[in-house]
């Protein structure tokens, strides 16, 4: 019996350390930043994100890093192979395949080819602020981001872009923001956007998102991409086109893709992105400036579906197979505390007159 009963506490730590992994991931540092170094110890990125052995990070040059492991302050990192983005995000028969079926089973709905679709903007940290601008990292109620978000929607409308920017506020800037942020996201999701937007600050050095475009000082962007949710695939599909589109024209301006843990309610759609645009230090003008060129360089990619394949609905067959792949998580762990598949056959068989083994215990080993 006793070794039973460690047996379920051990299952119930796993379950609810399972269940933690994507808020964890989700949360930023609150007394610092992590750096990110190569195997010859060069720093390759500087980020706020929580970071983990297995996270990985696409570089401005396209190589694909994996964290081997954190120690304090650093994340040691392995290169995984070069990536060519154009080749990444062509997409194979079955995609296409899948998306001609997509499409017949569309027919007598609105289909997504982004014509006049909007391209939805929120922020889930809404108060994130810039210090040289703004006089505070946080400013409650009115973050600077928001500006930024208005500069991105603006560039975005000029161009002939219909744009939704939702600036509901989503405090306390805590682990739960993603849980309040979700049903914002939720809300666009209604009006039926192309794309969705997360946009952010991070929390690192100024010299990390600086850059000068055209004689005028930006701020570099990176992306985001959570790894807990079956829209991951599409998800990073668009991201890399988003980032392919921008190397094009100005190469080094997104400065990396981040793969972390947790779900950034990305979850939700395929077609969803996080965009982070300077740093706390940089001044908000700066970041203004960032999300004009971002919005200028990737509108095609933002307002054409075809980045992923599918549409911003579309990732609901993926995520219903997530769900039972859950619910055959559950099952496997329920039969497992209660003694295993054998044992619960035997009982049902017991109960329904059949030929079990009820009444016998199995050994304990």
């Amino acid at each position: 019996m006793a070794k039973k009963g460690y047996r379920i506490c051990g299952l119930v730590l796993l379950l609810l350390l399972a269940l933690t992994i994507p808020v964890w991931g989700e949360t930023e540092r609150e007394d610092g930043y992590y750096t990110m170094v190569n195997e010859e110890g060069e720093v390759i990125c500087r980020t706020s994100h929580q970071v983990g052995k297995g996270d990985q990070y696409l570089s401005a040059d396209n190589y694909l890093y994996r964290v081997e492991e954190v120690k304090e302050d650093t994340a040691h990192l392995r290169l995984v192979r070069k990536v060519n983005l154009e080749a990444a995000i062509v997409p194979s028969l079955a995609a296409r395949i899948g998306t001609a079926l997509s499409q017949l089973l569309a027919r007598g709905e609105e289909y997504v080819q982004g014509e006049n679709r909007p391209v939805a903007i929120y922020h889930t940290h809404s108060d994130e602020s810039y210090v040289p601008t703004d006089g505070s990292s946080s400013v409650h109620g009115n973050g600077g981001i928001l500006r930024v978000g208005d500069s991105m929607a603006q560039t975005l409308q000029e161009r002939g872009s219909n744009v939704v920017h939702d600036k509901t506020s989503h405090e306390p800037h805590d682990a739960m923001a993603y849980d309040r942020s979700r049903r914002t996201a939720v809300e666009l999701l209604k009006k039926n956007p192309i794309a969705l937007i997360d946009i952010h600050r991070d929390a690192v050095p100024p010299d990390e998102y600086a850059e000068e475009i055209n004689n005028t000082a930006v701020t570099k962007a990176q992306l985001v991409v959570g790894g807990q949710n079956p829209n991951m695939k599409a998800n990073e599909a668009f991201a890399q086109q988003v980032k392919a589109e921008e190397d094009k024209k100005h190469p080094g301006f997104i400065k990396g893709i981040f793969y972390g843990k947790g779900k950034y309610n990305q979850d939700l759609a395929p077609r969803m992105l996080l965009v982070e645009l300077g740093a706390h230090q940089n001044s908000r003008e700066e970041a203004e400036r960032g999300a004009a060129i971002f919005a200028t360089a990737a509108q095609d990619v933002l307002t054409r579906a075809g980045a992923s394949n599918r549409a911003v609905g579309g990732g609901s067959t993926r995520a219903l197979l997530w769900i039972i792949g859950l619910a055959i998580v559950g099952i496997g762990i329920y039969f497992a505390i209660n003694g295993g598949l054998g044992r619960i056959g035997a009982k049902i068989g017991g109960t329904t007159g059949g030929t079990g083994t009820d009444g016998e215990d199995p050994k304990e080993e």
